[in-house]
């Protein structure tokens, strides 16, 4: 179940009917009845005909202000779901959906279906079925969500028993009136703009009456392009048709195709009736499109700004900005207690300005790259051991600074320690580079927008959208250094400052473990090895660093051959090749993989992915290595392939650009048939990954 399948628990009360979901009598029966639900299974015909369709309806009746969902839910809820189990070789097809209505719940609206509403379903029997001449036994295993305020999970299972042979006399279509509530083929041309409202439908060339017309709304066939509850405006000029929707929460990929139903309530024949027609709209070519360029600009930038105040809670981030923060506290203290020429508000600037030109350079690094025609994406400098093992160490020397084992100042930490107004300045500076270097990695997902906006323009728009992540990333410490009134409200320097320095170690001895988990999924055993053989006599160097010896000349050049052996060890470390990837249930992504597999007309689900990826560890644990996925890939015959990106890989970069996204994570179903693959969310769910499967089994020709 989806995040926003979860909305309709602010508007009821399911503390009693959460404990489990609610199931209807199971038994070979056609029908199946819970309190507010009775399913009945029905066939088009009285007999199953070899080398023909058959189709099967899922009648729903429910009781007064209940109801059930369409494909897309809306903004809440959760559509019908039924597995069938059929005689070998019969091949059941997609749900066919009638027209919904829009039925709104406190501030959200639905889409789906109140009283009766049947779903059709074809199922295709073979030429010459084993059981022909005998009944057969069909059955479906249903699963829905009902809601009325409160929801409730529910599931059934109905079965029918049904003789197979020749046609026989030709009998009236009970599922006819069903037919008449589907949509049709909406007869014109059909093209979307991106618009600062949102999207603008166009609708020309259209052989519809518009003759009195009530309402006119549109709902896409997957959650995520249009917000249902958002307000829709419509114009009409002869036959031509412009319906503006706010976007959604997944905006639409550059030149993607716009799917979904377009609703018209006419008045013409007295009464109103409600019409649905199949929409497929490309993006225009227009200058509408031109003209909604630098609004997109202004949206990347606004992204980018939010982006960037969000990283500061990052936890690879944190730690950083916690010792930066600390030393602005001290120098606050001391600058209420005497007078001091280097202010609060001068190291706020000199960070910030650290910030910023350490985005700006990753930035024109990028640009320059990507002119001289290298693939490239955001997070690259922790595809090289050598970043991650510098990283690691330097994270370490800083946990050790902060518990006292050596001090050496500004010159690493800058924590504001009592040095000359310059050498402080350059501690700010260098904090904010240092945090720009560690922050990039984790970049969050809604940040995917922006960022991949920004490799795929002009160079001057880059630098702008880089320099508005940086304006929202340096803005909460430039703002507490700005602010000298609020030292009064800081506590007075004593000894919980020594204990708070040293409690910062922590987190920053964290992100060290993280990075060498990271150097793990990058070098074999060897260099391993050796990386953490530097890694010790590093840590002994700056040890041996902080001991009071009189000797100093001694203890210079001891800790001078210690970092220096350290160095060694670490180089050999960092020129190692990648370890063979690991026996697991995914195999390795490649371009060829997915075009033999597509060739054999089986389904794929590819995740691109890293080792330094916390979405991506996340949405794996939470939603792709789950028992039910599992299951679901293993009887479906469905390959799942990873792409690991976690070193450099050309291929995998050129992929992610080609879908509009400057890094992981990128997960892509392929359907057993022709098609383009179905981009899932940045954020996982176990409920989004097995419906997309379902999405992605068969495409079976459901005009029969």
């Amino acid at each position: 179940m989806t995040p926003h399948h979860l909305l309709p628990l602010l508007f009821g009360s399911l503390l009693v009917l959460a404990v489990a979901p609610v199931s209807a009598s199971a038994g070979a029966e056609p029908t199946t009845r819970t309190d507010q639900v009775t399913v009945t299974l029905q066939a088009g015909q009285p007999v199953a005909t070899p080398d023909q369709t058959l189709w099967l309806g899922l009648r729903f009746d429910l009781i007064p202000d209940w109801h059930v969902y369409w494909r897309n839910p809306g903004d809440s809820g959760e559509a019908p779901r039924v597995d069938w189990s059929l005689p070998d070789g019969w091949q059941a097809g997609e749900i066919r959906w009638p027209v919904p209505e829009r039925i709104p719940v406190g501030p959200l609206v639905n889409y789906g279906y109140e009283d009766s509403v049947t779903f059709l379903v074809p199922v295709r029997v073979p030429p010459a079925p084993a059981t022909n001449g005998t009944p057969v036994r069909i059955q479906a295993d249903l699963s829905w969500l009902v809601c009325q305020v409160e929801c409730i999970p529910q599931d059934g299972q109905v079965s029918l028993a049904l003789p197979v042979g020749p046609a026989g006399p030709i009998s009236p279509d009970r599922f006819e009136p069903v037919r008449a509530t589907w949509p049709v083929e909406l007869p014109g041309r059909a093209q979307y703009a991106v618009t600062p409202a949102g999207l603008a439908l166009h609708v020309s060339q259209t052989a519809l009456s518009f003759a009195e017309v009530d309402d006119i709304w549109f709902a896409a066939n997957d959650w995520g392009p249009i917000a249902p509850s958002g307000e829709q405006s419509w114009t009409l000029d002869g036959g031509r048709l412009r319906l503006t929707m706010p976007a959604g929460d997944m905006p639409l990929a550059r030149d993607a195709v716009l799917e979904g139903l377009l609703v018209v309530t006419d008045s013409s024949s007295g009464t109103p009736l409600m019409r649905g027609f199949e929409v497929t709209a490309g993006p225009m070519a227009t200058a509408v499109e031109a003209e909604a360029a630098p609004v997109t600009l202004l949206v990347a930038i606004g992204l980018a700004v939010l982006g960037g105040l969000i990283l500061n809670l990052m936890p690879c981030v944190l730690p950083v900005l916690s010792i930066k923060a600390l030393g602005l506290v001290q120098q606050a203290a001391r600058e209420r207690d005497q007078s001091s020429g280097s202010t609060a508000a001068h190291h706020g600037l000199a960070f910030g300005t650290g910030v910023l030109m350490t985005f700006l350079a990753l930035a024109l690094l990028l640009i320059g790259l990507r002119a001289g025609g290298t693939a490239i994406g955001w997070g690259f400098q922790l595809q090289e051991p050598v970043v991650v093992i510098g990283l690691m160490l330097l994270m370490l020397a800083l946990g050790l600074n902060l518990s006292g084992v050596f001090s050496i100042g500004s010159r690493l930490s800058g924590v504001g320690q009592s040095m000359t107004e310059r050498r402080d300045l350059r501690g700010s500076f260098a904090t904010g580079v240092l945090a720009v270097v560690v922050a990039s990695p984790c970049t969050a997902p809604f940040m995917g927008t922006a960022l991949g906006f920004a490799l795929t323009r002009p160079a001057g728009e880059t630098l702008l959208v880089f320099a508005g992540l940086a304006a929202g990333f340096a803005a909460p410490l430039m703002l507490l250094s700005a602010r000298p009134g609020w030292a009064r409200w800081l506590p007075k320097p004593g000894p919980w400052m020594e204990r708070l320095r040293n409690a910062l170690a922590f987190p920053l001895y964290a992100t060290a473990a993280w990075l060498l988990w990271v150097l793990t999924q990058q070098v074999d055993a060897t260099r391993l090895a050796a990386a953490l053989a530097g890694t010790v006599l590093f840590a002994f160097g700056l040890w041996w660093l902080g001991q009071p010896l009189r000797r100093n000349g001694l203890r210079r050049s001891l800790v001078t051959l210690l970092l220096a052996g350290s160095l060694g060890f670490v180089t050999y470390a960092s020129r190692g090749e990648s370890p063979a990837v690991a026996a697991t249930s995914a195999e390795r992504w490649s371009p060829e993989q997915v075009a033999a597999l597509r060739a054999e007309g089986r389904p794929v689900l590819v995740n691109f992915t890293a080792a330094w990826c916390i979405t991506c560890k996340v949405n794996e644990r939470v939603a792709l290595d789950t028992d039910a996925v599992r299951d679901a890939l293993d009887a479906n015959g469905i390959t799942y392939l990873k792409g690991d990106w976690t070193n450099r890989d050309a291929a995998i970069t050129r992929e992610l650009q080609q879908h509009g996204r400057s890094g992981v994570p990128l997960y892509l179903v392929y359907p057993a048939g022709p098609g383009k693959p179905e981009v899932l969310p940045q954020l996982l769910t176990e409920g989004l990954v097995l419906q997309a499967i379902e999405r992605s089994l068969f495409t079976v020709d459901q005009g029969a």
